[in-house]
């Protein structure tokens, strides 16, 4: 993979120095201090309230979060580059929100850093190739080692005759990395920015007034979110809020939790038509290629066409299951078809969140069958299905809150220096 060319922007995320990973406290220890910071100066005209914050930049004049945050989504023609600084920014914020929020509990943040940074091994196309070319191109006898012969092998002769076949692998796989990218920069331009104002909002002010949480809500758009609305943003940060302010660790952690799920069930919300768009991406290349104006395929070839095509769309299934529902975490890969296991060498769930008190996050998460002590069931049948994921989603936000390996840096030193320098690292750097 080729380093894609340093950006001027480039020096908004320049670290030189490459900390060890922020672990979440132990249970019971003292909540990490906050870090405050001195003011920077302000950039251009903008709302009082993004004004104030976004002047909040370090003492050594590096811009402020929000600015870094707006730098990424400004990225448009490197997608590549683009998700690897997402999934970078992702655990800045997740650091910052440890430490403003205290306590041992990990934040939506944390969990969007190894979502994303699974996202990009699909955008950078490094896994599903070889198995899309296996399905469309080839077929197995039912013997213990099954030859791979070609199925459209009658038909070579009609390879590289304007038929356009050959390149419908590559095809598909162009579009499930566009709207892998494009669903990871949505989600991106809607949250980093919020995250990035609570922090520079909340960070110098211990115990944060309603003033600062009506400033953190300016401009969310009340209603749903299938309509367009923000309901569920403005809630959640009312939750994170009240989080703050409590210094009650079992409280602390549902409140957290609930923020977590709002979040969470917004995020798919918007995620919705771009995760169907990659399911169907296969099939609906195939027939898009197949009845390209001008295109005259021969009887014979039609239906070998029609035939493959049938496969494909029995098979996709599986190959999204397999290759596309996983996600993957410092210390296990989880396949989200299946059964959520407990996190490794832990309980299914921590101390404070092992019964629920608060009634809103109980219904919650009874609404998605995540309310109980197992997760039994918990595994997606139908990724496309809201109501799968979530169920999913929540039960895996519940059992890993408190799972300090999620703090962990999702890059090695070298991969942060170059993606820092806004360079998508070279290979000898390790894998991505």
């Amino acid at each position: 993979m080729s380093a894609a060319p340093a950006s001027e922007s480039a020096a908004h995320f320049q670290d030189s120095v490459y900390r060890p990973a922020l672990s979440l406290p132990a249970e019971g220890a003292t909540p990490v201090p906050l870090v405050a910071r001195g003011a920077g100066a302000e950039r251009g005209a903008r709302a009082p309230a993004r004004a104030a914050v976004e002047a909040q930049a370090d003492s050594a004049g590096a811009p402020s979060l929000l600015h870094r945050v707006h730098d990424i989504i400004a990225l448009i023609d490197q997608p590549e580059l683009r998700n690897l600084l997402i999934t970078q920014c992702y655990h800045d914020l997740s650091v910052e929100l440890v430490k403003l929020l205290g306590g041992r509990n990990a934040h939506w943040c944390t969990f969007a850093t190894w979502a994303s940074k699974t996202a990009g091994r699909f955008i950078r196309n490094e896994e599903v190739p070889s198995t899309l070319r296996r399905l469309i191109l080839s077929e197995e006898d039912e013997t213990e080692n099954p030859p791979r012969t070609s199925g459209f092998s009658m038909i070579k002769p009609w390879w590289g005759y304007g038929l356009g076949l050959m390149d419908i692998p590559e095809r598909i796989l162009l579009e499930l990395s566009l709207d892998i990218a494009v669903g990871n920069l949505k989600v991106f331009q809607e949250l980093g920015p919020l995250f990035a104002r609570m922090i520079e909002l909340y960070r110098d002010c211990p115990r944060p007034d309603d003033a600062r949480l009506a400033a953190l809500l300016e401009g969310l758009q009340p209603g749903p979110s299938p309509k367009g609305g923000q309901g569920l943003l403005r809630s959640a940060m009312m939750h994170y809020h009240a989080a703050l302010l409590t210094d009650d660790l079992d409280k602390k952690a549902e409140l957290i939790l609930l923020a977590n799920a709002r979040v969470g069930l917004h995020e798919q919300v918007r995620l919705q038509p771009y995760i169907a768009r990659s399911i169907e991406a296969p099939v609906r290349c195939m027939r898009a290629a197949l009845g390209a104006p001008g295109r005259r395929l021969p009887e014979a070839l039609r239906s070998m066409v029609a035939y493959k095509l049938e496969k494909l769309q029995a098979l996709w299934c599986s190959v999204a299951t397999k290759e596309m529902m996983s996600m993957g975490l410092p210390d296990e890969v989880l396949a989200l078809g299946a059964d959520l296991p407990p996190p490794p060498g832990s309980p299914l769930h921590c101390a404070e969140l092992a019964t629920i008190e608060d009634r809103e996050l109980y219904e919650l998460l009874r609404e998605y069958d995540a309310h109980d002590q197992t997760t039994k069931g918990s595994g997606a049948k139908d990724w496309t299905s809201l109501n799968d994921r979530m169920s999913y989603i929540l039960e895996l936000f519940r059992s890993r809150q408190c799972c300090p390996r999620l703090l962990e840096r999702p890059f090695s030193r070298e991969q942060h220096a170059e993606i820092v320098s806004w360079r998508v690292p070279k290979p000898h750097h390790g894998e991505l």
